[in-house]
């Protein structure tokens, strides 16, 4: 293999499944560097489980271990540096930046969605493909040395962090369940009322000639039954006007009187009366 400049790779370790799909995943970088890079970029697959970008001089590498290293759910491997067969190719200007950075933004965006503790950094001169890949994942060493080597630094008992005397809350302003608003101005209601609804003041309509002969005949009726009532209603009408609803009124509760009084009910009640 030809030496080439340093290639930044990280290799992003799952101990359960991610349920990464990986040709959606090189297909939203796809459509990211057609997006951004002018000169263009060709994608190309060494395998289904191998895609390579390569813009300019610059190649990106990304890669899903099939089968996984021995411990591991998934094994994703992603690499940026020189093109293999594109060294003295122009640069494209979305790839000015050196391979550490562009490796490691591609890792924080897998982070984003498919997220682990386990990622190995290293740097390689041989040619980014398929090959160096699939030798990565070959030359990992077992899951508990990784996991030794990667672990934070342990405490040799339980830490006792004291806690921090509690500070009483601020007096806040009482609780009040109706919402603050201004007293309405009841008098100035009331003008306004007064100003919408005038009173209507004119005396109302004299009855018709028939209304007044209905009254005079329940009047007549209502002295047949009960003179004294009947003379009282006459008499008013007489006085005041011809008033059908009182004539009414007066004749209906009369006969219902008389009726009870006539029946075996009006007796009881004269009796307890």
């Amino acid at each position: 293999m030809r030496a080439l400049p340093h290639s930044t790779i990280a290799q992003l370790l799952y101990v359960t499944d991610p349920y990464l799909n990986f040709a959606r995943l090189v297909g939203e970088i796809d459509l990211h560097l057609a997006r951004h890079c002018a000169d263009g970029h060709r994608l190309s697959w060494d395998c289904e489980d191998v895609a390579c970008f390569d813009i300019g001089s610059r190649r990106i590498l990304i890669s899903k271990a099939e089968p996984p290293p021995i411990g591991y759910a998934a094994c994703l491997t992603m690499g940026c540096g020189p093109a293999p067969y594109a060294r003295h190719a122009k640069t494209d200007p979305c790839m000015t930046g050196n391979p550490q950075k562009i490796c490691a933004l591609l890792v924080e965006g897998v982070l984003r969605h498919y997220y682990t503790d386990t990622v190995l950094w290293q740097n390689s001169t041989a040619p980014l493909d398929a090959e160096l890949a699939d030798a990565l994942v070959e030359a990992l060493p077992p899951r508990a040395e990784i996991e030794r080597l990667t672990a934070g630094p342990r405490h040799a008992g339980p830490r006792h962090d004291p806690a921090s005397r509690p500070r009483p809350a601020p007096e806040g302003a009482a609780v009040n369940d109706h919402p603050d608003l201004p007293t309405p101005d009841m008098a100035a209601l009331h003008r306004v009322r007064e100003a919408l609804y005038i009173p209507d003041t004119s005396p109302p309509p004299p009855a018709s000639q028939q209304l007044r002969l209905a009254a005079h005949a329940f009047n007549c009726t209502l002295m047949m039954v009960s003179l004294p009532v009947g003379a009282a209603v006459m008499t008013y009408s007489l006085l005041r006007g011809e008033d059908l609803t009182l004539s009414a009124r007066a004749l209906a509760l009369t006969g219902t009187a008389i009726g009870l009084w006539q029946s075996g009910l009006g007796g009881q009640l004269g009796a307890l009366i």
